[in-house]
């Protein structure tokens, strides 16, 4: 087996770790096919010659890395990426600390190859996984294996809780209704940053930034429910409703649940504005067909470029963005307006002027920095012009700045906490009559909550504890296509692409 048997010798010490999966069947016939006698050696290099393939997509196959049929699905938007992007990615996947590691070990094994038969160790290492089922159940155990063993175990069945937990949200439509006196006395602003988490500015030191302290409501442990952007943006675009799993967020189409076609009915003129052209991924068709707009999302193409995106695009000052918006929507004195904003000045990948030998985690916290000064210099802004607005400002997802035992930095496959514990606050600027101390929100919260502040203004209340009291909590669940990820207890269960149900340790 030769230096095959490091490659399995690996494998085994990250699944023991908790740092990948192992499948135990197709890694015994691959290394029974790696040990099998051939005697002619033409046949030897063929055997080589195709395992190099096999033993890369089996290690694929037991990472924690996004599914094969994912990739083949992302191919177009992939290939969008630059070169620069690209290196950066495989720079992070390089560890030159474990090439030292892995070249120590080889040279370990190639000399204990001469006195052992390291196929043996090899084949007992695999058969030893069977057995390990029994004191990690909880790896092990599908969803079907628990609901089949009856009793209070299937009440703690985390299938179950899931299955609970959606046909619970599908009860929760949010009433909606037009201002009680008359048409809506205020604009609603709804600021909605890529990329950025409480873990990401915890990890900058910069999680107690003065920028939060001036909202009137502040959300500690709101919940994204996602890890990329188009099913966020969905998501908040149908948060009148309650969460839906990811198929069904994309499926349903209830106008009930459309957030901004609610505005329009109750008396808003709704818009969408981006800072960024929205071709990648198709984001502006989403955000304009999945959201329920009656126009194209706006695109100032005249606004000052801040930086380059990842896919070689412009990204346009947030600061400019907004301004000139404001600026027009003052000059034509129109009703009540109620705009999604989108930012991706904080997403993986970006380049600033300046900083073209750094690497966009290197660019993130100067770039976070500019983003909150943007931010806050047009809350000023609109804080001058003396008219009521709404503004609520909440993460799509996090940066993944850290990563952690299960992805590198920037990968954002597993919903974790990290990742989708994000900021969400609202700030109530030059509304009339509004009592009480800013509030912080210390429970379990999703975009409903924001919808439900929203709505209770257009009712007419104006305390801050009132409006704090009566928001919806909403227990932790947050998936993408294959993943799933269910609070439990103190910590939390991750359902796998292969349907497995694991704890899942940060």
């Amino acid at each position: 087996m030769g230096l095959w048997s490091l490659y399995f010798f690996v494998k085994l010490g990250l699944f023991y770790a908790g740092y990948g999966g192992f499948h135990v069947f197709e890694n015994l016939l691959f290394a029974l096919a790696l040990a099998l006698p051939l005697q002619r050696a033409g046949w030897r290099r063929l055997r080589q010659a195709c395992a190099v393939p096999v033993g890369v997509a089996l290690l694929y196959y037991d990472s924690w890395l996004p599914p094969f049929s994912r990739l083949i699905a992302q191919v177009g938007a992939l290939a969008d990426f630059s070169l620069a992007y690209w290196l950066e990615l495989l720079g992070r996947f390089i560890n030159p600390a474990w090439l030292v590691a892995l070249l120590a070990a080889a040279l370990c094994l190639r000399w204990l190859g001469r006195y052992l038969r390291l196929a043996t160790f090899v084949f007992l290492g695999i058969l030893s996984v069977i057995p390990a089922s029994h004191w990690r159940p909880d790896v092990f155990k599908s969803a079907t294996a628990a609901e089949e063993a009856g009793g209070a175990g299937a009440a703690q069945d985390p299938e179950a809780r899931l299955a609970a937990f959606y046909q619970a949200q599908k009860r929760r439509v949010l009433p909606f209704k037009a201002a009680e006196a008359g048409r809506p006395g205020f604009d609603v602003i709804y600021v909605h940053v890529c990329s950025l988490s409480w873990d990401d500015m915890a990890f900058l030191q910069l999680h107690e930034h003065p920028f939060f302290a001036g909202f009137d409501l502040l959300f500690r442990q709101f919940n994204s429910a996602a890890s990329y952007s188009g099913p966020a943006a969905v998501r908040l675009l149908k948060s009148a409703c309650g969460q839906l799993d990811h198929q069904s967020t994309y499926r349903e189409h209830n106008p009930q649940c459309q957030l901004f076609r609610n505005f329009e009915q109750a008396g808003f003129t709704a818009e969408a504005l981006l800072n960024h052209d929205g071709r990648f991924d198709n984001f502006a068709k989403l955000v304009e067909t999945e959201g329920g707009f009656s126009r194209k999302p706006l695109i100032p193409k005249d606004a000052p470029v801040a930086m380059r995106s990842f896919d070689d695009t412009p990204i346009f000052s947030d600061r400019a963005v907004l301004s000139y918006w404001w600026q027009a929507r003052r000059a034509t004195e129109a009703g009540p307006v109620a705009l999604y904003y989108n930012t991706i000045s904080l997403h993986d990948g970006n380049r600033l002027p300046g900083y073209k030998s750094a690497s966009s985690l290197q660019t993130y916290k100067p770039r976070l920095l500019q983003l909150l000064d943007d931010l806050a210099r047009f809350i000023e802004e609109l804080e001058a012009s003396g008219r009521p607005v709404v503004l609520v400002l909440v993460g799509e997802h996090g940066a993944a700045l850290r990563g952690d035992r299960l992805q590198i930095a920037g990968l954002r496959e597993i919903p974790s906490p990290r990742i989708t514990r994000v900021p969400a606050a609202v700030k109530l600027i030059g509304m009339p009559g509004m009592r009480g101390p800013a509030q912080v929100i210390d429970r379990p919260s999703s975009y409903l909550a924001l919808t439900a502040v929203v709505a209770q203004l257009l009712n007419g209340e104006t305390d801050r504890a009132q409006l704090a009291a009566r928001l919806p909590e909403t227990m932790h669940v947050a998936e993408n296509e294959a993943v799933v990820l269910l609070r439990h207890g103190d910590g939390y269960q991750m359902r796998t692409a292969d349907g497995v149900w694991m704890p899942y340790r940060e």
